[in-house]
C-alpha cells in the first residue's frame, strides 16, 4: 500500500526496524529486535478515526493511549513516523471516501474533514496527492481535467 508520501507503508515500517537493529543485522534479527515496532503506529491509526469533534490531536491520542504526548512522539519517531504524517494519511483516506460520493460538493467534503476554508482543504489535498480534489473526482469519473 502506498502512503500519502508515495512510499510503500511496508518499506517505511520495515526501514524503522533496520534502524533499531543496526544496518549489518540480518533481516530476521532486525524483525525480532522490536516485535511491537508496528504496534504503536497501528494504535495511533486506530485513534485517528473521525468523530463528532473531528480528528483527535496528539495530546488527546496520547491520553487515550495512557502515555504522555512527548513519549508518543518519541515512539513514533523511533519507528520512522510522525503524528502529523499519520493524521494526514487519515485525512487523505477519509477525503478519498468522501470525494467518491457525487452528492457532496468540495465544500461539504472540506467541512466534513474539519476544514472551515475549502481552499485549505484543496491545498492539503494537493500536498497529499499531487492534484486538487476536483481533479481527483474527475479522474474517478474518467474525465481528466
Amino acid at each position: 500500500m502506498t502512503d500519502i508520501l508515495g512510499q510503500s507503508s511496508d518499506k517505511v515500517l520495515a526501514g524503522s526496524g533496520a534502524a533499531l537493529a543496526g544496518p549489518g543485522a540480518p533481516e530476521s534479527e532486525r524483525a525480532l529486535s522490536d516485535p511491537g515496532r508496528d504496534d504503536w503506529i497501528e494504535r495511533v491509526r486506530a485513534q485517528l478515526a473521525p468523530g463528532p469533534e473531528g480528528y483527535a490531536d496528539l495530546e488527546r491520542v496520547a491520553e487515550r493511549l495512557a502515555i504522555s504526548s512527548r513519549t508518543l512522539k518519541r515512539k513514533l519517531q523511533e519507528r520512522g513516523a510522525t503524528f502529523r504524517a499519520l493524521l494526514d494519511a487519515a485525512h487523505f483516506r477519509e477525503a478519498q471516501q468522501l470525494l467518491g460520493n457525487p452528492d457532496l460538493d468540495i465544500q461539504q467534503v472540506a467541512r466534513a474533514l474539519g476544514y472551515r476554508d475549502p481552499g485549505r482543504f484543496t491545498r492539503a489535498h494537493r500536498r497529499w496527492s499531487g492534484c486538487t480534489p476536483s481533479r481527483t473526482r474527475a479522474e474517478r469519473r474518467g474525465r481528466v481535467c
